[in-house]
């Protein structure tokens, strides 16, 4: 990387280098059987110049042809986009020395698979109802490193366990699941697949509801079909391009003075933090809601020249919904650990306070709606009906609808510990009333 740098200097006024290389252990089981075992691991260079107020952008699986890679990057100069900002300056972000274990290098495929087999078994054993076991595990490890003409030589490694088992019920989409997150194998506790089992037994008669507007709560698995809408407004190429609803509503009461959301990338043991974003620049906690006022939108280096703000380390090589992380996808604003504050109800006194309502678990067509209007219109997969404070059973044929601006303004409760989901970290949080339609 230093060799292409020097050259890339001497034929652009800036230049910027970014490399990848992640290895991954994915396996599946399904229907209670070993499915697939896959092992994939994959590497790649990014280059960015800057040349005569230019941006020069071109990528390669490695670097065997450094003057090609230069080439091709002058080449996409002929583009004429216009460079706006300048790449980082070397700073001081926060190293992070704990998030890599190297013990992820020594796990078995056979230690996976025989907890597979003894989850299995256990659900076999203990589950009264039908249903199909599936469990899906990841693990392995990422190093990314950064340099610039700037002076900029950042490096950052990673490792990351997941183990997600859910129960499915018949005949459909709709599950039960638990899941399992860390740096290092871990094995999964089986009062985790108890609990799993115990509430999959309340959830799964199906139950009739009638259509109307209900207290409902949303899951964390669930949440993120908000959370999707709430991070497009407050993307600054949003608030660029003029298409976000709110643009001028700085410190403005917009959500229920229950919800604080921030996105903070130096979470202890989190696989996602980050001492510098895919453009070196430095991260920090950054707060979007302060108990329902909006406070900030956040940015990468380009959107926060166009919208004349300071850069907030927010400039990945990533999508929204995530997926993988290749050094062909263009950098981009993107949040990595965002969180809502937990509350002060446990989920299960949440539950307690109902006497009819619904509680999410999963939602089917999350991309529907005008998104960055914060309208959504979602199928339950599924959706427990609560009644008396307790859960009764599913809900057949149920979808909900609503608008983020106007359901995240009444909130009843919020659960008192956030969990991993998509998207972020997230409490189940009970909304006063959403509206629940049913098919006749």
């Amino acid at each position: 990387m230093e060799k292409l740098l020097e050259m890339a200097k001497r034929v652009a006024d800036q230049a910027e280098i970014y490399s990848i290389a992640t290895s991954s252990n994915d396996l599946s089981f399904e229907n209670y059987e070993l499915n697939e075992i896959k092992n994939s691991m994959q590497s790649g260079y990014a280059l960015r110049i800057i040349k005569n107020g230019y941006i020069g952008i071109s990528y390669t699986k490695n670097l065997l042809d450094r003057n090609q890679l230069i080439e091709n990057a002058l080449t996409s100069l002929r583009g004429k986009i216009a460079a706006q900002f300048s790449f980082s300056k070397k700073g001081h972000p926060k190293i992070f020395n704990d998030l890599y274990d190297k013990s992820i290098e020594n796990i078995k495929i056979e230690t996976a698979v025989e907890e597979f087999k003894q989850i299995s078994s256990y659900v076999k054993k203990n589950l009264k109802s039908e249903g199909t076991l599936n469990i899906s595990s990841s693990y392995g490890d990422r190093k990314i490193r950064l340099m610039n003409s700037n002076g900029v030589d950042y490096s950052h490694q990673s490792s990351f366990y997941e183990n997600y088992s859910f129960i499915l019920f018949p005949k459909s989409y709709s599950h039960i699941h638990t899941l399992l997150l860390d740096l290092k194998y871990k094995p999964f506790a089986l009062d985790k697949i108890q609990e799993m089992i115990d509430f999959y037994h309340k959830a799964y008669p199906e139950v009739k509801v009638a259509p109307g507007s209900y207290p409902t709560i949303f899951a964390p698995s669930a949440l993120y079909s908000l959370m999707w809408r709430f991070n497009l407004a407050t993307n600054a190429k949003s608030l660029y391009e003029k298409v976000s609803p709110l643009e001028n509503k700085i410190s403005e009461q917009i959500f229920s003075d229950k919800l604080t959301i921030i996105d903070d990338p130096h979470i202890p043991d989190e696989c996602d933090s980050r001492g510098f974003d895919d453009e070196g620049v430095e991260t920090s906690k950054l707060t979007l809601i302060d108990k329902g006022v909006f406070k900030s939108f956040y940015n990468n280096l380009e959107y926060a020249a166009k919208t004349d703000s300071k850069p907030t380390g927010h400039g990945y090589k990533g999508s929204m919904m995530g997926g993988e992380e290749t050094v062909s996808l263009k950098i981009s604003p993107s949040l990595t650990n965002i969180t809502i504050a937990p509350g002060d109800h446990s989920f299960e006194e949440m539950i307690k306070k109902i006497d009819k309502g619904v509680v999410v678990l999963g939602v089917l067509g999350a991309h529907s709606g005008n998104l960055l209007n914060g309208d959504f219109s979602v199928g339950l997969v599924p959706g427990l009906y609560v009644e008396n404070g307790e859960i009764v059973g599913r809900i057949k044929d149920g979808m909900i609808a609503g608008n983020i601006y106007q359901v995240m303004k009444n909130v009843s409760m919020v659960e008192n510990k956030v969990h991993r989901a998509p998207l972020g970290r997230y409490p189940s949080i009970c909304f006063d009333q959403v509206k629940l339609s049913v098919k006749s």
